[in-house]
């Protein structure tokens, strides 16, 4: 046995992740088997509504008008109309776009609601509605009076907008006015009114336009010929007053030729003073024994000479005489006036150079900006010149253009005229093709297809709902989610749902005879599956432990109404039915169920004992089944979990063990889960056998049980299943294996016979 908390993890995480499980297809068919009544419960009630709503349904009768959109209408004329259209392929879909909301517009449909006087027609008036909408009916009077005209004819065009389906005949250029009602001849002239409405609307949006057009075109020749002649007095006199006779034969004003010739010499200038400039700063920055012209002056170069020989004798005397001698002292004074006078000569030959340089770049600079000035000046007179001749271009462009225009809107004017004509033919883009008819096929209510589609719709939403169901569904409900939520226990077997075989009379009426009840069915009918899953209950336990059997055993449950007092009542008859002599012990203390069952009337029982108020001899009573006694549960005390864990137990169990007149004793505990009780007898017997009811007790109530009873290190054997309605789909064989004997004729009651209850 794995210790108890590793055993609690691993449950824990069974229930977490079983949302992740998938389930194969196999499985889904399972789960539809289990739950076929609520897809049968759907299916019929959908199919039901559907057939009620088909059946209830008003006939509702299609008429179709089929009518012609082209782009263009009759090409009549050879100039182009007032209203045009785009080539291009988005203008394309966008027209014929267009044209299906124009017919689904108010303007058109109250065009038709006017032709048929729709809401004085007789099939329209009479009719009722629906209970909802004279109810929305009666309460719009109440609250704003009977209804105008205008709200009539809204009703009207609402009646229409509710029938009416534009639908457009692909790859062509046909349009189907579709309009469906329960009146067919109604709808037939519902139909057709729309069509003749919007070819009327068409041709008078067309028409009218072309008016409007052609009144704009007259008030626009008008306008532009007053304007004409007020741009022509104006040019005589902007060029009378601006003196501009030159430009009307084409030659140059004066002013440009001088301001060319201001530029050009501005530029020299600028040309001059770029050349002044850089000679100045060269000279200006330049050591002054490096100019040009101190290099080639001939003072500068008599003294440079004259420099050299008196430095030759001072070199050659020095290295004759020492320092100090008169004759080299004397050279030497020459030698530094001569240099000084190289030097002073020098500075004033290069401030010389500087200064002309200075100058010149002086005059320069101020000839360029007496040139700019007077540029300037000329470029304004230019630019004042080249004002007016352009105010008297434009105004001169301007009388061609309106002219030009004028000619144009004349033109188009009288084709407008001649387009507008037209109107009296009653040419247009728009052709009725098939005029509706009055239709003698309902197409609504359509009862093959509502009947296909309710047993559909039926079918699916019962799938979809016992789907539901089962992943909502969080009881165990199969060895397999036993095995999954109950980690580390074996499942000893287990139980199907008790059906019993009830007595009838021959009328088919139920004997008045007592109900059979699961408790004691092993006993009365011990050849039934009922009882045949208690023998292998009872296979599983013996072979827990094939060296010693348990002697001692503790049937308990997670939560109330699992079975466990059925199971530990029926393993107890199928013990005795080996020949075994069986104690069946009722532990529990708060809601006891033994003492009901095998009718006892023995007032002592193991409350009586454990509290010191009976002892062993008085307790043990015999019931209807041969080698099982009882000891019930007494007197409901006030403290059973401290009665049950003191030691008076214990001496109990030794001392029924010691008389060996008892091969097992069998002990129905309460739920483990909500008292501690179950705890408590678990660790004070040899095994333990926990009870779990198919489709009732919970995952969570599982594995914490389980956890519960490995806490407290109880030898817990396996768990059974009780209360399997259907038969599991994990069964080895599928056929039932019964008894050929039939049971004896005595066994049953002269004028009576048993009937199956259909058991899964």
């Amino acid at each position: 046995m794995s210790a108890p908390n590793a055993a609690s993890g691993s449950g824990h995480r069974s229930v977490s992740g079983e949302s992740g499980d998938e389930l194969n297809l196999l499985e889904y068919w399972q789960i539809l088997l289990d739950r076929r009544n609520v897809v049968f419960l759907c299916l019929g009630v959908v199919v039901v509504l559907g057939v009620l709503f088909t059946f209830l349904s008003t006939p509702q009768f299609r008429a179709v008008t089929v009518i012609q959109i082209e782009r263009q209408g009759p090409d009549i004329l050879t100039f182009k109309d007032v209203v045009g259209t785009d080539p291009a392929w988005n203008a394309y879909v966008d027209f014929y776009q267009t044209q299906y909301k124009i017919l689904q517009s108010r303007t058109v449909l109250r065009v038709a609601a006017e032709r048929l006087d729709l809401e004085n027609r007789p099939e329209l008036v009479s009719r009722t509605g629906s209970p909802v909408g004279r109810l929305i009916r009666w309460a719009r009077m109440r609250v704003s009076g009977p209804p105008q005209e205008a709200d009539e004819i809204d009703e009207a065009i609402a009646f229409i907008t509710r029938g009416l389906v534009i639908a457009p005949v692909q790859s062509s250029h046909l349009v189907e006015i579709r309009f469906t009602d329960r009146d067919p001849e109604l709808a037939r002239d519902v139909a057709n009114a729309v069509a003749d409405a919007y070819q009327q609307f068409n041709l008078t949006s067309r028409y009218d336009t072309t008016h409007q057009a052609s009144e704009f075109l007259t008030k626009e020749v008008a306008r532009l010929e007053s304007e004409i002649s007020a741009l022509e007095r104006r040019l005589q006199e902007y060029s009378t007053k601006k003196e501009l006779l030159a430009f009307s034969d084409g030659t140059s004003d004066i002013s440009e030729q001088a301001l060319a010739d201001l530029n050009s010499r501005y530029v020299e200038a600028r040309s001059r003073l770029a050349i002044t400039q850089a000679q100045y700063a060269a000279l200006r920055n330049a050591p002054s024994d490096s100019l040009r012209e101190v290099l080639n002056n001939p003072l500068i170069n008599h003294l440079k000479q004259q420099y050299a020989e008196v430095e030759r004798r001072y070199s050659q005397m020095a290295e004759k005489f020492k320092p100090g001698w008169p004759a080299l002292t004397q050279l030497r004074e020459e030698l530094d006036q001569t240099q000084a006078r190289l030097e002073i000569e020098t500075e004033n030959i290069a401030r010389q150079v500087v200064g002309v340089a200075k100058s010149n770049y002086e005059q320069a600079e101020a000839e360029m900006f007496n040139l700019e000035q007077q540029v300037e000046l000329q470029k304004l007179e230019v630019q004042r010149v080249s004002r007016d001749a352009i105010d008297y271009a434009s105004l001169k462009e301007e009388i061609r253009t309106r002219r030009e225009v004028r000619g144009d809107l004349v033109a188009r004017q009288s084709q407008t005229e001649t387009s507008g004509q037209l109107s009296g033919t009653g040419a247009s883009n728009i052709r009725v093709v098939d005029r509706a008819e009055t239709p003698d096929k309902a197409v609504r209510p359509r009862k093959a297809l509502n009947l296909v589609f309710s047993v559909v719709l039926g079918l699916g939403l019962g799938v979809a709902l016992a789907v539901a169901l089962h992943f909502v569904d969080n009881t165990i409900k199969s060895e397999q989610d036993l095995e999954r939520y109950a980690p580390g226990l074996a499942v000893l077997g287990h139980v199907p749902l008790f059906q019993p075989l009830r007595v009838v009379d021959d009328e088919g009426k139920k004997a008045p005879d007592k109900e059979p009840q699961p408790d004691l069915a092993s006993h009365h009918d011990p050849r039934s599956g009922f009882a045949e899953a208690f023998k292998n209950l009872r296979t599983s336990l013996l072979l827990a432990s094939p060296d010693h059997p348990p002697r001692r055993v503790v049937v308990t449950s997670c939560e109330p109404g699992d079975g466990k007092s059925t199971v530990a009542l029926n393993l107890g008859i199928v013990l005795t039915q080996m020949g075994r002599r069986v104690l069946l012990m009722d532990a529990d203390l708060r809601r006891p169920r033994i003492r009901q069952v095998m009718s006892s009337k023995k007032e002592v029982g193991l409350s009586s004992y454990l509290s010191g108020n009976a002892t062993a001899d008085g307790l043990v009573g015999a019931t209807e089944v041969p080698g099982l006694d009882v000891i019930t549960s007494g007197p409901i005390p006030p403290n059973p979990s401290e009665l049950l864990d003191s030691p008076r137990l214990s001496d109990l169990f030794d001392e029924l063990e010691q008389r060996g007149r008892y091969d097992h004793i069998i002990v129905d505990s309460p739920p483990a889960l909500l008292v501690a009780d179950g705890i408590i007898l678990s660790t004070k017997v040899d095994a333990t056998i926990l009870v779990v009811r198919a489709g009732a007790t919970r995952r969570e109530s599982c594995v914490h049980g389980v956890s519960r009873l490995q806490r407290a290190r109880a030898r817990v054997v396996g768990t059974v299943l009780n209360a399997l309605a259907d038969r599991p789909r994990y069964y080895y064989y599928r056929k039932e294996y019964r008894y050929e004997q039939e049971p004896p004729a005595e066994s049953l009651a002269p004028s009576k016979r048993r009937r199956s209850a259909g058991q899964g």
